[in-house]
Parts: C-alpha cells; structure tokens; sequence
C-alpha cells in the first residue's frame, strides 16, 4: 500500500509517517519507483507508535527502543518494562499531585463556607 492509504488505516498523517522514517523510528519502506510501499506490518507498527505516544512517551524515547530491536526486529521486553515502569511511576507521582491539589480545592472550599459563616454571624449580631 502506499503512503496514503497506510494513513488512512491507521489515522497517522502522512507528515508524520515521513518524519517517523526520517529520523528511523520505522525502517524505511521497499520503493516501487518513486513511492514508498508499506506492507500490513507498518500499520501495527504505527499503532503501537500512536499508543505509545498517548502513554506520554516522546518521539526520543520510541527511536531509543526501536533501536534496541534485535537483528529479527524484536523488541526487547526487558527494555520496554524498564520504560513503562519508568512511566507508571511518573504518572504515579502526577496522580499524588492531583489527589493533593483535589484535597487542597475541598480545603479551600470549608475555608470560604467558614468564612462566609463568620461573616454571616457578624452581620446577624
């Protein structure tokens, strides 16, 4: 298929399937004159790219394991563990940080109701 279909599928713009090539996020495609052809393998790789990507992963991170691959073209898992277990980790720490400002906005809101409660008091004095 070439490029345009291959965005179609999997809803990659075609900008950025040049760009994944170009800095060797994918490995470039068998050319049939001038046009790229891509076989139904690029679409699960591109998929897993999306994935990842919504994760947080960068662009610099991806190209790190897609150069790690293996001569059969494997992914070695111990590397991608490390990297999703470096992941879960920061969105850990950035869900501490959300359940503290959650409990910092109930704080906040007790502290207006006492207040309005206080001047409410005042007034009625």
């Amino acid at each position: 298929m070439y490029i345009g279909e291959l965005s179609k599928k999997t809803g990659v713009s075609v900008k950025a399937i040049r760009h994944y090539e170009d800095i060797a996020l994918i490995k470039s495609p068998q050319r049939d004159g001038k046009y790229r052809v891509y076989d139904d393998s690029y679409i699960q790789v591109l998929g897993m790219i999306k994935a990842a990507k919504g994760l947080g992963f960068t662009l610099e991170e991806l190209r790190t394991i897609a150069k790690a691959k293996t001569q059969e073209g494997l992914v070695p898992m111990d590397l991608l563990k490390a990297e999703l277990q470096k992941k879960r980790t920061d969105i850990l720490v950035k869900k501490a940080e959300l359940e503290k400002r959650l409990e910092e906005m109930d704080e906040l809101e007790i502290s207006v109701q006492h207040y309005n409660q206080c001047l409410l008091e005042n007034i009625n004095q």
